[in-house]
């Protein structure tokens, strides 16, 4: 087969070029650190190594998600177990009240006590993370807990066996500070028969006695309670009068995402971990209670509140263990993202890091190839037909 001089130089070419871009492709990988340039150099090879970079990059942010997650649920166990020490505190404080063996003064300085820990317990309720509240759902930038306006609350009746009485509070308190109003019923009989008598400090001091009338009876401060029936001697009344606490978060939990199709709560809500929101788990509503009662002298309703706050106690026993829970879950998956990018990282260094020495020494196997084909090109291309004339 005849092959012409054009041709040899066009091979000649040709192969020098392919040299020069494998010394290149060397080099680049060499200076770079890595096999591939471009996804052209090994397709195959490339698209396995996005795919890892890829996944690479999703556990990183579970990561994220999770040091967000364990913060804000660690930050809320804090919280919840502070409080949970407020609530035995006065567990054991009405345990004590709830005894014969203490007057109304002792109950009247009890009473402060219990409006301590309200205050406390609403600031650990308003507790925030980098300025983020963290029971108040989505609505992190609000305190979740605020102090509503003075309400008189419904009367709470002690009867006698055989009384028929009935009371109905009113009136707009125009007081500075919570107090419990007490009437006592001095004589047999309803409006305009039986008698009456207020105190506001427990039953230590009393007003005159005066007759059951037919319309409110002006408590002081604007407070007001209207008897009616039949009331029989002894019966009491107590009309507390004091500032709800009130949630205003919304009903939204916060969660992150833990896996490809795995998600996590963070947050618990205010008003189901804490309360204002009148239920039966409202720890405002049972610890203002329980102020009203020992204002009030009241043992009997002592008694009621010490049961309330262990029934709140074990709920929020069971709250704790969710988030134990939770934490052992996250916990777990740190251990198990770690694991698997460390195995990622080693993936991608063995298909995409470049091989130094394997690379060196490819690389001076093409120069001296590389070198050689330039001698020889040289000495082809310099033949003409004068030579063998």
């Amino acid at each position: 087969m005849r092959v012409t001089m054009p041709t040899i130089f066009r091979n000649i070419q040709g192969n020098l070029q392919n040299l020069a871009e494998d010394l290149q492709k060397l080099n680049a990988s060499i200076a770079s650190g890595q096999k591939y340039q471009k996804l052209s150099d090994n397709p195959v090879e490339v698209g396995a190594l996005l795919g890892l970079y890829r996944e690479g990059s999703q556990t990183q942010q579970f990561e994220r998600n999770l040091i967000t997650g364990k913060s804000w649920l660690s930050l809320t166990e804090s919280a919840l177990e502070h409080i949970e020490e407020m609530v035995r505190a006065a567990m054991a404080l009405a345990n004590q009240m709830a005894s014969g063996t203490y007057n109304a003064a002792q109950r009247q300085a009890a009473a402060q006590q219990v409006q301590g820990y309200i205050e406390e317990i609403m600031q650990m309720g308003n507790t925030s993370l980098n300025g983020h509240y963290i029971f108040g759902g989505f609505r992190t930038d609000t305190p979740p807990f605020v102090t509503g306006d003075w309400e008189i609350q419904s009367p709470v009746l002690r009867l006698k066996p055989g009384s028929a009485g009935t009371a109905t509070s009113g009136g707009t308190y125009t007081g500075s500070a919570s107090c419990t109003f007490l009437v006592e019923i001095v004589s047999d009989g309803g409006t305009g028969v039986g008698t009456y008598r207020v105190s506001r400090d427990g039953g230590q001091t009393w007003s005159a006695t005066s007759t059951i009338p037919a319309g409110p009876i002006a408590l002081g401060d604007g407070a007001e309670v209207t008897l009616g029936g039949s009331w029989t001697a002894g019966d009491r009344i107590l009309i507390p009068v004091y500032q709800e606490i009130e949630y205003q978060g919304d009903d939204h939990s916060f969660e992150i995402a833990v896996g490809s199709h795995s998600r996590l709560a963070i947050n618990r809500l205010g008003n189901e971990t804490v309360g204002g929101d009148q239920g039966p788990n409202d720890l405002f509503q049972i610890l203002s209670r329980l102020k009203s009662y020992l204002e009030g002298n009241d043992v009997a309703g002592v008694g009621e509140a010490l049961e309330n706050l262990r029934s709140y106690e074990t709920h929020l026993t069971s709250i704790l263990a969710g988030l134990g829970a939770s934490l052992d879950r996250i916990s777990i998956k740190e251990n198990l993202f770690a694991t698997l990018k460390n195995e990622l990282t080693q993936q991608i260094s063995t298909r995409g890091d470049t091989d130094m020495v394997e690379a060196v020494n490819l690389l001076k196997t093409k120069e001296t190839a590389y070198q050689a084909a330039l001698v020889s090109a040289t000495k082809v291309m310099g033949l003409s037909l004068m030579d063998y004339l």
